[in-house]
């Protein structure tokens, strides 16, 4: 048996956290991003001539979609049904109401979850039959613990796999709450998380586990990204992590800068093999010219100018510099640290942002994405008074 897992593909992403400033060369290849990492994951599985293929919730990044984004979506899975390979799909908490929408006709090998947990079964080649348990999100906020509909492991099947959108948690957390032990409580052989875009392992054998992201989004969701191709080893179903985003982002941490040229060089001279966007946070006691000089913008302009074609610098971040200029002889840095902290971790978004505003931009900045976005804009405003 062979199957790929992938999840949170976010088609339709608007692509967060780069400024007008982008050249031309970054933009095309920006926009078409999640489309590109979509692209590759149906080539790779004809390629890989899997069994079957499961994307377990947010293939869009909104309920309704373009008609353009349709047809790409419509015109990949058709490959997928030429090459005789089924799809099971889940909406999660991003497209969960994706199929209620109007949409082209799924291909035949398309098998979409539906609101309430169910059982899709399916019978290989080699005479294996398989059973995936699996639901779609009924609201944007899914605080019931969705773990407790699913059945334990049919003896009928030789092998069953769970598709679930969520987080661990506790009943009323807004998605999905699960526990470990809920799961393996199922004797499932494997279980294809989404929802958690850094990719990462909760257990290993039976796994239960998050591929993440096709493509990273923002700047939080660095290194690399892509999917999992999965196995059968000794009747046990191993997973093999595969790249294929488009764009990288990076952060590049310098704790030892002698001027600014120096500062210039060291990231000039960062590695990379593909269209990167990095971040640059610098921890080195500076002088206050070189500060200056990073809070103008006339640092970061020059590094644009003179990085590769596959290099975009998105920022230069000052850290522990910046906290200790702001720090006065009349306030110990001790508790500047801690207030400055304290303001960013009691931060709600809703008692400043109108409830008409569209639901991604209050989720943006509810998220670490966009509370850390606002403390760099506040950190920068001051230093910018203070120099």
């Amino acid at each position: 048996m062979k199957f790929i897992h992938a999840a949170d593909i976010h088609l339709g992403n608007p692509f967060i956290g780069l400024d007008q400033t982008l050249p031309s060369q970054f933009k095309k290849s920006v926009q078409q991003s999640t489309l590109t990492a979509f692209k590759s994951l149906i080539n790779s599985s004809i390629t890989e001539n899997i069994d079957f293929l499961i994307i377990s919730g947010d293939l869009y990044n909104a309920a309704q979609n373009s008609p353009q984004i349709q047809e790409i979506v419509s015109q990949q899975f058709e490959r997928l049904n030429s090459a005789g390979i089924p799809v099971y799909l889940s909406f999660g908490n991003h497209d969960f109401e994706a199929n209620k929408q109007n949409h082209l006709s799924w291909p035949e090998n398309v098998h979409v979850f539906e609101q309430n947990v169910e059982t899709k079964y399916l019978t290989l080649k080699t005479g294996e039959s398989i059973a995936l348990t699996g639901f779609s999100y009924q609201t944007q906020r899914q605080t019931k613990k969705i773990i407790n509909d699913f059945p334990v492991k049919m003896q009928s099947v030789d092998c069953q796999i769970g598709l679930y959108h969520g987080a661990v948690g506790i009943d009323g957390d807004p998605y999905a709450p699960f526990s470990v032990s809920d799961m393996l409580q199922k004797n499932y052989d494997y279980w294809a998380l989404g929802h958690i875009h850094m990719r990462q392992t909760l257990n290993n054998q039976p796994f239960i586990g998050y591929s993440g992201v096709l493509q990273g989004l923002n700047r939080k969701e660095i290194g690399e990204k892509g999917y999992y191709l999965v196995t059968s080893k000794n009747h046990v179903l191993v997973p093999e992590f595969y790249d294929i985003s488009p764009i990288i982002w990076e952060e590049l941490i310098l704790s030892e800068v002698s001027d600014e040229l120096d500062l210039i060089n060291q990231v000039l001279n960062y590695k990379h093999n593909k269209i990167t966007f990095l971040s640059v946070k610098i921890t080195a006691d500076l002088d206050e010219t070189v500060i200056q000089r990073l809070a103008s913008g006339t640092t970061l302009e020059k590094l644009r100018e003179k990085a590769s074609v596959n290099l975009w610098v998105v920022n230069l971040t000052i850290t522990h510099e910046l906290l200790t200029l702001l720090a006065s002889d009349n306030i110990d840095q001790k508790y500047w640290l801690e207030s400055f902290e304290k303001i960013f971790s009691d931060f709600v978004i809703s008692d400043y942002v109108s409830n008409q505003a569209p639901t991604f931009v209050r989720d943006y900045f509810m998220g670490e994405e966009g509370k850390s976005s606002l403390q760099n804009k506040m950190q920068q405003l001051i230093q910018s008074r203070k120099v």
